[in-house]
């Protein structure tokens, strides 16, 4: 504004009004519509439809900008509403997870079928790893001796130090659809109780803690050691509704799966959800979801 408080248009630079409401620029919009629809036409009549569609291009660009300040559809002359306005311009939004026009990631359809194919994947996932985990007999509590790398007594690096690990807890929630294995948190067996016993633990799937020990076994029998005897004590009871998992208690891995941040393709719907296969699929099928994919063959 001017220091007499009077509008000055930065596009014709007349004084009343400001650029969103210039009569001269909506003038000249109106005119390169209808100039790039006539060009259009005549590059058609020529046989030359690459031109005449980038010229219709260029048009529909206009008609959108003079519908957005007027109201107004150059295309019909008649005033659109604003929920008909809305519609045209969402037409062109382009969804940043399925990348499919016509909707945006709020809104996407293919977000709330992915993440309901998930919850019902790590349901499933999680059985099976619960059984194979209890199969193995290690539970809360369980010490079992290992070779491990570290320094021993004589503060000397070394890559076959026999520890006997506790197993301290259990990291239920971490076992879902995209990690489905039971991890668990060992610690030295001798730091138990210890005033001074560090914060930090080792984790392991419970498969490779098996294996470990399968190993420190495998040397100690080659090598004629005595090894602490194992104690399997198979307590691996899962807190509740952990076997029928819901979107509200997956929260954190279901923000992992689906980031709203990152780069694009990060963001992006992932090809296992968009070209499902085995598990997935089989999934799909038994949600009754098969209607939201077209392209796949079912039969």
């Amino acid at each position: 504004m001017s220091w007499s408080g009077t509008v000055t248009c930065s596009h014709c630079y007349q004084r009343g009004h400001n650029k969103r409401k210039c009569p001269s620029l909506t003038a000249q919009i109106k005119s390169q519509y209808e100039g790039n629809m006539l060009a259009a036409a005549s590059e058609r009549e020529k046989g030359n439809e690459n031109d005449a569609e980038w010229y219709e291009s260029r048009a529909e660009l206009k008609r959108q900008e003079y519908m957005k300040r007027t109201k107004i559809d150059l295309a019909t002359g008649e005033k659109v509403t604003n929920k008909a306005a809305k519609a045209a311009r969402m037409k062109k939004v382009t969804c940043g997870y399925c990348k499919q026009r016509g909707h945006t990631r709020r809104t996407c359809p293919h977000v709330k079928v992915d993440k309901q194919i998930f919850v019902e994947e790590t349901r499933r996932m999680r059985i099976a790893a619960l059984e194979s985990a209890r199969e193995t007999g290690i539970g809360l509590g369980s010490m079992l001796p290992i070779r491990s790398t570290g320094y021993d007594s004589d503060g000397q690096w070394r890559s076959d130090i026999l520890t006997v690990r506790y197993v301290q807890s259990v990291l239920w929630d971490d076992c879902h659809a995209n990690r489905p294995t039971l991890i668990v948190k060992h610690i030295d067996a001798r730091k138990l109780g210890a005033v001074n016993q560090s914060p930090h633990t080792s984790r392991d799937q419970i498969t490779k803690l098996v294996q470990a020990n399968d190993t420190a076994l495998r040397y100690a029998a080659a090598e004629g050691q005595d090894l602490p005897p194992s104690s399997l004590i198979p307590t691996l009871d899962p807190p509740k509704g952990w076997l029928q998992p819901t979107e509200q208690s997956l929260e954190k891995a279901i923000k992992q799966a689906f980031p709203t941040a990152g780069n694009e393709y990060q963001k992006s719907r992932k090809y296992d959800f968009a070209y499902p296969s085995g598990i997935t699929k089989e999934i799909i099928k038994d949600l009754g979801l098969t209607e939201h994919y077209d392209h796949v063959n079912w039969s």
